[in-house]
């Protein structure tokens, strides 16, 4: 910021989620005229232009999605000096017209987001970018500043000599992403780990990158049949069904968006959970930058990564078409990827490192080599000769699997008419699995003991590799893990790692619903309204007052004015029913006096009919486009209002009699005595749906109760 506002131009890297836009948003609104930011896509200026305006921000696009009298609009604005932050294509900018329109204006300065795009060394090179040379010549005076998530140390020089940067100052921020747990996994059993962790993700917002269209479709239309609200996103589809698919995830309208690496630049969801990669990435950069699209708004968040070696024969199909030198450079990539996934560090320190950092300690527990702990092996040397003197006696011409078929014994036909079941190495590992070979194979190439060859993924003995055969060198191999991994446990118990917080889950997801509603009536996702980290603050922190609510990460006087009173009552209300603490202050412990039924609100009274005819939940969500929460609410409304005999089309009747029992011991005043009794075997929505129905029936044990009827 220092750098914008001393006119020095500027190259910043900072990983996903690290800060990008404050960096000149906050400089734009402390200089004179109009801050010039380029975007490469429409979605993304628009959400950054709308997150802007919602805080406060004087902002606007241009576009070609906008009308002319929009246009013509945002260009009066412009002239007049009422926008400070204006967002436009790299295509716009280098337009005739446009720049002799920012002459007669007065630039601030010019933000070059996404500038990895003007590199061809980047990971997502787009030859638009690189015109934007020109700003040097044509406003030699005005600050220039590149803004990206990725760049290693080559692609900064590039970007630097690209724009014609005048001694930029230089600005790299920690790529180590804390709050991000790593899972690396050979693949094997794909949809049933899916569904694993999309079970455990249940409601949660998240992303599962495939390499090619056919896996989007196919993992797409499996998951859906198992019940799950996901989209497809590939460039295969039509440009409206794309949008209308990103649209739905943004809004939280689908959990899980099924994509290629065509999605995703500039995808500003702050609350994804997860992001699942269902084939090996092209590039560290790559990942780096697709998988820290979780977690953004600093919650703990899970990354996981299935590998094989078909995953290297599609990259290589992939690339067959590129020139030789980029093509040299692509595998190269793919390589840095491989030994990755193979290594055996730690996998923050291992892609720290990739981008010329390192860290201090290991991560301890929040990647799958450090949780693991697994041990290196005693015997690693007679392992890895054995494996290398495989591959020597095999001429050196076959891959991985093929070798591992020979170490284990295999008697497949490829075998047989090579001659490999009469190789002295034929069976010499067979008492261990075939995942188990293949990883120190990886690891065997990780640490340059062996290469794959580029062109048909043979494995190669390097000279250090012929060094170790003769016992000169000394491998690490890494065996099995000790006793059941900490992955497996998770998903028994559906616990996460932050599931220990100090903030109050019924509260949370009552957060969350009423975020969804504000967003909904505005038109915006719901993350540009709160996000999850500031809902969790509110939960921990439960304040009662607006100036409390400022004490709150997220929130600022704009939002505290427009949503504090609706965001302040629904704390309110929580803290009573459940006897919770609001800033310090404890409740009364008397029973909570019975309200008088509640208005149904509009969205509620729309989806009665479809209560009434019975239709399930997850039905009314396709129906409605809502969330399950919100449609929970819904349900709780039309239940208190019409107190129907039977709930059988969404409580079975077996924890209905136990919910009633329960009910009938402890009252029905508030919730969590009816949980505690239930010994915490029943979830708070089923015992909410039984109480909303009982909540407003006649009381049979009141003695008055005939007095009352007559």
């Amino acid at each position: 910021m220092q750098s914008i506002l001393a006119g020095r131009d500027t190259l910043v890297v900072l990983p996903t989620g690290g800060g990008k836009s404050l960096c000149y948003q906050a400089p734009a609104l402390c200089l004179d005229g109009t801050a010039v930011i380029v975007s490469p896509l429409i979605s993304l200026m628009k959400d950054q232009v709308d997150a802007a305006q919602a805080c406060g921000i004087s902002c606007a696009l241009l576009n070609s999605s906008q009308t002319p009298q929009e246009q013509s609009e945002t260009i009066a604005a412009l002239k007049q000096g009422r926008v400070k932050l204006l967002y436009v294509s790299p295509e716009r900018l280098v337009q005739r017209e446009f720049l002799r329109l920012l002459e007669s204006a007065k630039v601030s300065f010019f933000a070059i987001d996404e500038a990895h795009c003007v590199s061809q060394w980047g990971h997502d090179f787009r030859p638009p970018y690189r015109q934007l040379s020109l700003l040097r010549e044509r406003f030699p005076q005005t600050g220039v500043h590149a803004l990206t998530a990725t760049a290693t140390e080559r692609v900064r020089d590039d970007i630097v000599h690209q724009l014609q940067l005048q001694t930029p100052h230089t600005l790299v921020g920690n790529f180590d992403r804390h709050n991000l747990s790593y899972h690396v996994r050979r693949k094997g059993q794909m949809e049933e780990r899916l569904r694993e962790i999309l079970n455990r993700h249940q409601g949660e917002s998240g992303i599962i990158y495939c390499i090619t269209r056919a896996d989007v479709e196919r993992w797409t239309t499996r998951l859906r049949d198992a019940g799950h609200r996901v989209r497809a996103y590939h460039a295969g589809l039509s440009d409206e069904q794309r949008q209308r698919n990103q649209d739905a995830f943004i809004r939280d309208r689908c959990d899980v968006i099924v994509a290629t690496v065509a999605f995703g630049m500039g995808i500003d969801k702050s609350n994804v959970r997860f992001v699942i990669h269902a084939g090996m990435p092209q590039s560290l950069e790559h990942y780096q930058q697709e998988s820290g699209r979780a977690g953004r708004d600093g919650l703990p968040s899970d990354c996981y990564l299935f590998f094989g070696g078909d995953d290297l024969r599609k990259w290589q199909q992939i690339f067959s078409d590129q020139s030789p030198e980029l093509k040299r450079n692509s595998m190269r990539s793919v390589t840095a990827m491989v030994n990755f996934c193979e290594g055996i560090d730690c996998r923050h320190r291992m892609l720290v490192r990739h981008f010329g950092q390192d860290l201090e300690e290991d991560c301890s527990t929040r990647c799958d080599l450090c949780r693991e702990n697994r041990p290196v092996l005693n015997d690693s040397l007679l392992i890895a000769q054995k494996i290398l003197s495989s591959i020597y006696r095999q001429q050196e011409r076959f891959g991985s699997d093929h070798t591992v078929r020979v170490l284990r014994g295999g008697l497949d036909q490829k075998i047989l008419d090579c001659g490999h079941d009469r190789l002295s190495t034929w069976g010499l590992l067979k008492e261990h699995s075939k995942e188990l070979i293949l990883s120190w194979i990886g690891q065997l190439t990780q640490q340059g003991f062996l290469i794959r060859d580029p062109e048909n993924n043979a494995l190669r003995i390097t000279d250090t590799g012929r060094e170790l055969l003769k016992g000169g060198q000394a491998p690490k191999l890494l065996g099995p893990p000790k006793g059941a991994a900490r992955d497996s446990e998770t998903a028994r118990t559906g616990k996460s790692h932050d599931s220990q917080d100090s903030a109050d889950p019924g509260l949370f997801q009552r957060l969350r619903q009423e975020r969804t509603e504000i967003a909904q009536e505005r038109g915006v996702p719901s993350y540009l309204i709160f996000n999850d980290a500031t809902l969790k603050a509110l939960a921990a922190q439960r304040p009662v007052s607006i100036e409390k609510l400022l004490f709150v990460p997220g929130i600022g006087q704009k939002k505290a004015t427009d949503f504090g009173e609706r965001i302040l009552q629904v704390i309110q209300q929580h803290c009573a029913e459940f006897e919770l603490p609001v800033e310090q202050e404890q409740i009364p412990t008397a029973p909570v006096p019975r309200p008088a039924p509640a208005t149904p609100t509009a969205g509620a009274l729309a989806a009665f009919p479809l209560f009434a005819a019975g239709v399930s939940v997850a039905s009314v969500q396709d129906l409605t486009g809502k969330t399950r929460g919100t449609v929970l609410g819904y349900l709780a409304q039309y239940l208190e209002t019409v107190s129907p005999e039977k709930l059988n089309c969404w409580v079975d009747a077996e924890s209905e009699r136990r919910i009633s029992e329960a009910i009938e011991a402890v009252g029905s005043d508030r919730m969590k005595p009816i949980y505690l009794h239930l010994q915490e075997s029943i979830d708070y929505d089923t015992i909410r749906l039984v109480v909303s129905a009982r909540r407003f029936q006649p009381q049979t044990n009141d003695p008055h109760h005939a007095l009352k009827e007559s």
